[in-house]
This record gives structure tokens, sequence and C-alpha cells, in this order.
């Protein structure tokens, strides 16, 4: 077999692979766009005919999905800024500085890459309503600037310490040299240089805060300070009937923004990832 049919069965592959990973999003923008009798139609229609736009308007009057949105990006955006915050500390001083356990210390870390939340989260809970942050966004932004509620935050300490050790030694030794504390190194050399872990691993966390509805159930009670997750289960009730044409505009609305993100990072992926020395 020559090589032009090597390539066309490459890229029929890759086309085919591709597809099926965009099927659901196009079923999903289908839907939202469908009337709800439409809906029950067999065989499905693929493409909505006339297509119903009203239904992105009809999210907004059934709930205040601006209210939601906005909520949600503060929690998310806050939230990433405080792990990414606490993970790089830590990196730092596994990567870059040596004391007595630190092995032990780096392992017990990672393991609780092994616990999930639900294990933690009634001492979570405890902590927020002895503090007095139950209802409050505080107890959804403020665990996360010191190591966060998520797995994310031992791997991002594991992801930031490998990306740091792939930096040369001799980049700190040569700010030493010129009277710069290592405090400073880690301010203006060593992020700086690691933009492309800390977009990686900032888009991995905003994406799990953005689409996290236990810890907003669980610690909030009022429904203007909930994120758009719980708009999205909202919309699934019988109170709405089971809308789907609506809950899947909500739904697009809510993976937008994690679209828009992706496509700004996705550049540094590559970069991160082989830097860091992490493998498929």
């Amino acid at each position: 077999m020559g090589l032009p049919a090597m390539k066309l069965i490459r890229y029929l592959l890759l086309g085919l692979a591709g597809a099926i990973i965009l099927a659901p999003f196009l079923w999903m923008i289908a839907t939202s766009l469908e009337t709800p009798e439409a809906l029950t139609v067999f065989p499905p229609r693929i493409i909505p005919s006339p297509p119903r736009f009203s239904n992105y308007a009809d999210v907004f009057q059934q709930l205040p999905i601006g209210t939601f949105f906005f909520n949600s990006v503060k929690i998310s955006l806050l939230g990433t800024i405080g792990e990414l915050f606490a993970a790089s500390l830590a990196a730092f001083a596994f990567a870059r500085m040596e004391f007595r356990g630190k092995k032990w210390l780096f392992a017990i870390v990672i393991s609780t890459m092994m616990i999930p939340f639900q294990v933690t989260m009634v001492p979570v809970y405890i902590i927020m309503r002895y503090l007095g942050w139950l209802d409050s966004h505080a107890s959804l932004i403020v665990p996360h600037f010191f190591g966060g509620a998520f797995a994310s935050g031992a791997f991002g300490v594991f992801l930031l310490r490998q990306f740091f050790e792939s930096i040369p030694k001799e980049l700190e030794d040569a700010s030493r040299i010129d009277g710069a504390s290592r405090f400073r190194f880690f301010l203006t050399i060593l992020l700086p240089l690691s933009k492309p872990a800390l977009a990686v691993l900032g888009l991995f966390v905003f994406m799990g805060i953005w689409n996290d509805l236990l810890s907003p159930v669980l610690f909030l009670s009022t429904e203007d300070k909930m994120p758009l997750t719980f708009g999205l289960a909202v919309l699934q009730t019988v109170q709405h009937n089971g809308r789907f044409d609506l809950l899947m505009a909500g739904t697009l609305i809510a993976v937008t923004p994690i679209i828009l993100l992706y496509i700004f990072a996705q550049r540094f992926v590559s970069e991160a990832f082989l830097r860091s020395g992490v493998k498929g």
C-alpha cells in the first residue's frame, strides 16, 4: 500500500473519530433549536426546520440564568486563581528546596488524589459552619487557596513540580548571584517561564469548579447565590415538564465559556505536557 493511500486512511480515521466526538455536541445544538413537539418525532430530525432561537430567551425567562452565570464565573475564576497560587507555591518547595522528609511529604500529597470529595465533605461542612461561611461564596472559593477541594489540588502540585524541574537550575543560580531572593526568582523568572503549565492547570481547575454541583448544593441554600449547574439541574425537574429543548439551550450556554477558554489555552497543552514529562 502506497504512502498516499496510507495518508488517506489516516485522514478518514481521524475524520471518523472527529465526527464521533462532535456528534453529541451537534445533537445538543440541534435539540436546543427544536420545538417540544418535534422532539417526540421518530425518526428524529437532524436539522431543525425552522430553528427556534426563542428557546434561549425562554431559558432566561424560566430561571435567573444571568445571575447563575455571574456566580459561576465569580466562583470559578477566584477558585482557579487560588488553586494556582497554592499549587505553584507547594510545587516550588518540592522542586527547588531541600528539607527533611520532602519525599515522604510529596508522596502523601500525591496520595490525596485517590480520596474523593465525598469522603471529606462532612468535615469540610463542619469547618464551614464553624467559620460562619455556609450560604456564602467564601465556602466555595477560600478552600482553593489552601490546596483545593478536588483531586486537582494534588495534581496541580505534581504537574507544576515536574515543569519547574525542567527549568535549568543555572537560571536560579544566576539570579542568586545577581542578588535576587528565592521568592523573587519564583515570582519574576520561574512563573513567567511556566505559563504553559499554569494555563493548562488553570483550564482543568476552572472546568472542574465550573461543572461542580455537589459543593454548591452542600454549602449554599439561597437560590440567588447558586451557580449555573444548579440552574441546569432545576431545568430537569418535573416543574419544567422535561423541556429538553430548554435544557439543551441552557447546557450550550454553560459549555460556551469552557470551549472559549480551551481555544485560548490549547496551544499551551502540548508544550506543558511535553516539558513536564507527563506521559499518556
